[in-house]
């Protein structure tokens, strides 16, 4: 008996791996399932059939298959062909990105679409998984049909399938672009403060509650001769005072920076900033006596405030 003919391009050992373990369950019921492979141009065929019909017990054995298949189908249309979706879109899409450039966004659209699994029904509310959605179209297909190609099934009926990957790219490739654009901002900063000569050698920056102070290698305080040209362009040119600060460190250059913060602004991320533009020239000071004092400022504030 006939069971499923499947036709998949391109390598299929993988894919058959994968279908050989929904069949297990077939052998555990001693039913004899036949599998022939043929190739017919790029596409290959595997044809499956029962062999002891007879001994069969179950008589609607063919819709049984194809329930325990469509899982497996449904498993590799996400493992195998949602990047080779995603790879073509890139291709089309991101022509003038490079080879690095084009793998980096493959990986951040497949975490994307990892972590935003659901996609919404057709005029109902409620989520359902993107593999639920696959599968019960599978089936619906297989209901009327004894033979699938995955290729021709995913281009011509899993149209939503392929508008989310498209989305995915969409909204990854937007990301991609902030950060290589900030990325090469970031060059630009570097190099403006490797030409300079520094002003000071060693520059201790302390944040406490949006407030940055800098003390030079002594713990004097850097007087305002580097911050008040700044001063008055942060107010002319809607600069906050994170680009005052950074602003700061780049005129003056130092040869090492040291970063004291409470545990409040520990993720603050204009630290982040200070290290990737001095890069091995900045450190956070792990805790001394500024510091201490940092936080004990902190609790005071809190006090008081209460």
């Amino acid at each position: 008996m006939e069971l499923l003919c499947i036709g998949i391009k391109g390598e299929v050992k993988e894919i058959d791996n994968i279908l050989k373990k929904k069949i297990d369950i077939f052998e555990k019921e001693d039913l004899d399932i036949n599998r022939q492979i043929k190739k017919v141009g790029e596409t290959t065929y595997l044809d499956y059939s029962l062999a002891n019909e007879k001994k069969c017990k179950y008589p609607d054995i063919r819709n049984i298959f194809k329930h325990y298949i469509a899982g497996g189908i449904a498993d590799i249309i996400l493992e195998f062909y949602q990047e080779r979706i995603i790879e073509k879109i890139i291709d089309d899409k991101c022509f003038y990105l490079d080879f690095e450039e084009k793998s980096k966004l493959k990986e951040n659209a497949v975490k994307y679409l990892e972590n935003n699994d659901y996609v919404i029904t057709e005029g109902i509310t409620y989520k359902v998984s993107k593999k639920a959605k696959i599968l019960k179209a599978i089936l619906g297909y297989l209901e009327f049909s004894n033979e699938i190609n995955i290729d021709g099934f995913v281009n011509f009926r899993l149209k939503f399938f392929i508008d989310m990957v498209d989305d995915a790219i969409d909204k990854t490739l937007e990301d991609f672009i902030i950060e290589k654009e900030y990325l090469e901002f970031i060059k630009i900063l570097q190099y403006f403060v490797d030409i300079q000569t520094p002003k000071k050698e060693l520059v201790n920056v302390t944040l406490e509650r949006n407030k940055y102070t800098l003390y030079d290698e002594k713990m004097n305080l850097i007087q305002n001769e580097f911050m008040e040209e700044f001063a008055e362009e942060m107010f002319d040119n809607d600069m906050n005072y994170d680009d005052l600060l950074i602003s700061s460190l780049i005129t003056i250059a130092p040869n090492k920076i040291v970063i004291h913060a409470d545990k409040h602004n520990k993720d603050n991320q204009v630290i982040e900033v200070i290290q990737n533009i001095f890069a091995n020239k900045s450190t956070i000071c792990e805790g001394c006596q500024l510091c201490k004092s940092l936080s004990n400022s902190q609790i005071n504030g809190k006090a008081n405030k209460e």
